[in-house]
């Protein structure tokens, strides 16, 4: 995509001052459909986010994810985040000399990505075999068991006997 219609967006948006639902929708379908492609897409952003005094939510929750999908799996390799786009990025947002809602919790977010995620260890022995939890499970009892019959209410049986009352009483007047 070329930069000049991202371009045409930041200038129309900082004109209004204010990012709404509808340009966010309207960003990510006729700007950024496959999302951001370059490094100079996402400083385009980061700085139209820090000159915008009015934002939607979605704008936030959207700008961070872009940015936090491309920074981390743009190299499309395991390794995306040794490529040194997540580096970049980091040093990126110090260099900027805005703090924003958006730019701190990509901050927070690109130091969780980058943290080593510690191995998992696989005990044979910390499994037990099957009988052995068998034996060790409480006694499951009995459910009581209800009667086969419940009395019907008196309030039920009342009514029924004056209903046949009064059609055994229609039956005698015909």
């Amino acid at each position: 995509m070329e930069n000049s219609k991202l371009q045409d967006f930041v200038t129309i948006t900082v004109l209004h001052n204010r990012i709404t639902f509808g340009d966010v929708r309207r960003l990510q379908r006729d700007y950024l459909p496959r999302g951001l492609a370059s490094r100079e897409q996402v400083e385009i952003l980061l700085h139209l986010d820090g000159m915008i005094d009015r934002t939607d939510r979605a704008w936030a929750d959207w700008l961070v994810a872009a940015v936090f999908d491309f920074a981390v799996f743009s190299e499309r390799s395991v390794d995306a985040v040794e490529s040194g786009t997540c580096d970049w990025l980091l040093d990126h947002l110090a260099a900027l000399e805005i703090s924003t809602k958006v730019t701190r919790r990509l901050e927070r977010d690109l130091h969780q990505a980058l943290e080593p995620i510690a191995p998992i260890e696989y005990v044979d022995e910390a499994a037990e075999p099957a009988d052995t939890i068998a034996e060790q499970a409480l006694p499951v009892e009995q459910p009581t068991r209800l009667p086969e019959r419940l009395r019907v209410p008196s309030m039920v049986r009342h009514t029924t006997v004056r209903h046949t009352t009064s059609i055994n009483q229609l039956r005698l007047a015909a």
